[in-house]
């Protein structure tokens, strides 16, 4: 491709990851829920595991404020538990929290305590999901067993994965008559530099650069409902996805430069 710079990477990189940032609400308040839903606050809130102790430091706060009656955190040892016992370990505020062989939402529940003082015998936990997926169907499955099916859900996930995990609940969840309501707890943005791309972004344990784009370029093919994708024309993991035409756009242009994504095999 002809003249295609670091500053055309960087905004088909930014149109593709707001698109996958999902999000249904403009803020994480109980306002937002009423000007969108007509909900001033929902019945759950769910914390699905991630690298990056924001996400669950915005959950928790938003909680506590009011946004949600109950407090979930789900997720077992996955591909990204490695990068949050980093996170963890290097961040003096939580480096006393153990994580060798820790499942996310056992580490993240005392994230959520000490950033915000709440007791972590109320917040529900689901600690063996190990993928999208999974996330929905373990935190369907630990919601039935307390008999506690709610009406609405916030789900807070990776940005990159928001999107996805949606998608995931509303297939798992289709059975149940419950509101699904998805907010990215931000949406990355990258900058081009002579040579170079960049995050905007300050937000501590954030990824690697490199693992963005594994990340980025890897949901496209998931989210095509193809054979090859995980949408009901191939494995049926989510529901239907429309791609619009500008990311699909942005994807193909960005495996100009990409290479190796153009053959990708992914794992669920």
């Amino acid at each position: 491709m002809k003249n295609y710079t670091e500053f055309d990477a960087a905004a088909d990189l930014n149109d593709i990851i707001k698109f996958l940032s999902r999000r249904d609400i403009l803020r994480l308040t109980g306002q937002a829920l009423y000007d969108g839903f007509g909900i001033s606050q929902a019945d759950l809130l769910i914390i699905l595991g991630s690298s990056i102790p924001y996400l669950a430091e915005l959950g928790a706060r938003a909680f506590v404020g009011g946004v949600a009656k109950e407090l979930m955190i789900v997720g077992g040892i996955g591909h990204s538990t490695k990068y949050l016992a980093e996170n963890i370990r290097n961040n003096p505020e939580y480096r006393d929290i153990a994580v060798e062989n820790r499942p996310e939402a056992d580490i993240l529940k005392e994230v959520v305590s000490k950033n915000t003082g709440l007791e972590v015998n109320n917040i529900i936990i689901e600690n063996r999901s190990t993928n999208c997926g999974e996330n929905a169907s373990q935190a369907l499955k630990v919601l039935r067993e307390r008999a506690e099916i709610p009406a609405s859900v916030i789900i807070l996930q990776d940005p990159t994965m928001q999107l996805r995990t949606h998608a995931a609940f509303l297939k798992t969840w289709a059975g149940e008559k419950t509101r699904i309501i998805s907010y990215s707890p931000f949406i990355p943005t990258i900058k081009a530099e002579t040579g170079s791309l960049k995050f905007s972004d300050n937000i501590y344990g954030l990824w690697s650069f490199d693992r963005f784009i594994d990340l980025v370029m890897g949901e496209i093919p998931r989210l095509r409902d193809d054979q090859e994708g995980y949408g009901p024309k191939g494995k049926d993991f989510i529901v239907h996805v429309d791609i619009p035409d500008n990311v699909l756009e942005a994807y193909d242009r960005l495996q100009s430069i990409y290479v190796e994504y153009k053959h990708i095999k992914f794992r669920k």
